[in-house]
């Protein structure tokens, strides 16, 4: 795209005429003099989102990481403080995608070599077993070779039956473990497929989708029974959704999506995943919390809401939510896990909207 109209000038904060700037820019060339200080601030502003989004991908130890940092501390300086445009947006958009789709790919490869870990361990300690049956096996011959009564031979009869019922005991159990190693690892790799064809990020809000949250509900339950550690899942919907699309139009609406999107992210831990459900709904899964504090949490997402206000040009529109939240139990299955937290949600929005209902 041609860019016209710009005066031939050209003149930023913090670089030397005919010289180079802290960042080792070199402004003596003559195709600098053609450019508007307002083209370069936008430029600038560019490279700073491309710059950050870049750094989001590279390990903090990488030496073009502290690089890049420092490049944006040199470029911050060089431009006044500004809202970014509608394109440095969309290019910070992309990168924000880009490192959740990253993250979430790799949480899932993540479980899969945890499995085969654990799958591992137990090959292990069968064999393990194995031996300390050969070690018994040997004894047993010792006491055949000393048996002199019936006796004797009864007592070596009874030990020998009892180590080989272990062994084909351990034998069944392996068997069971490889198959459910097998179902889990083979429903695990087509997730994965899955999950790499599908879109994975809500465009308007910038959140996991629902997609993602079908791949994501079965990890927090299996994590939860391989760790034994509490998790939890929360529903919260926006209040009068509807009435506020009507009265102030589908674009607000979308945009108070993402603000509500925005600060619920904000409320949350690293830890937790956030997702865009369907329409004004979302769900968070929460992984190592007891329900006390996923409770905390939730109250600390309604208040965040219920005290700020939505500023859509001169209007300020207030957004509230109501939450619904469960702990995950020892026999939940995927859907009676997010029905109860549901459930809770709808007891919240009968009971007056703008509050939170634990479902135990």
């Amino acid at each position: 795209m041609l860019l016209t109209g710009f005066p031939k000038k050209f003149s930023t904060r913090n670089m030397e005429k005919n010289g180079k700037d802290e960042s080792g820019f070199d402004n003596s060339h003559p195709e600098f003099a053609a450019v508007s200080p307002e083209f370069a601030d936008r430029v600038i502003r560019l490279l700073i989102v491309c710059a950050e989004g870049i750094s989001r991908f590279l390990n903090d130890k990488d030496a073009l990481y502290a690089k890049l940092n420092d490049l944006v501390r040199v470029l911050k300086k060089a431009i006044r403080y500004k809202p970014i445009s509608d394109l440095g947006k969309e290019i910070q958009d992309y990168f924000a995608r880009k490192k959740l789709e990253d993250d979430f790919h790799a949480t899932e490869k993540a479980e899969i070599k945890a499995i085969v870990i654990d799958l591992t361990q137990t090959l292990t300690d069968m064999v393990s077993s194995s031996g300390e049956f050969g070690l018994k096996i040997g004894n047993h011959i010792e006491k055949i070779e000393k048996a002199e009564s019936l006796d004797d031979w009864r007592s070596i009869k009874v030990g020998i039956v009892e180590d080989l019922q272990k062994i084909r005991n351990q034998s069944l159990t392996l068997r069971e473990e490889l198959e459910r190693y097998r179902r889990t690892t083979a429903n695990l790799s087509e997730r994965l497929e899955q999950s790499e064809a599908k879109a994975l990020i809500d465009p308007l809000t910038n959140i996991l989708n629902r997609n993602a949250y079908d791949l994501k509900i079965g990890q927090l339950i299996r994590e939860f029974h391989r760790y034994k550690e509490p998790a939890a899942l929360m529903v919260a919907d926006i209040d009068y959704f509807k009435k506020l699309n009507d009265k102030y139009g589908h674009k607000a609406g979308d945009r108070i999506l993402v603000s509500v999107a925005s600060a619920i992210k904000e409320s949350i831990r690293e830890s937790d995943s956030l997702f865009r459900y369907g329409g004004e709904e979302f769900v968070i899964l929460l992984n190592r919390i007891n329900l006390d504090n996923a409770k905390k949490l939730a109250e600390k997402i309604r208040f965040q809401l219920e005290r700020d206000y939505f500023v859509d040009g001169d209007i300020e529109i207030k957004v509230t939510i109501s939450l619904g939240l469960t702990a995950v139990h020892g026999d939940d299955t995927e859907q009676s896990l997010f029905d109860r937290a549901d459930r809770a949600m709808y007891i919240s929005k009968r009971s007056g909207r703008n509050r939170v209902t634990v479902a135990e």
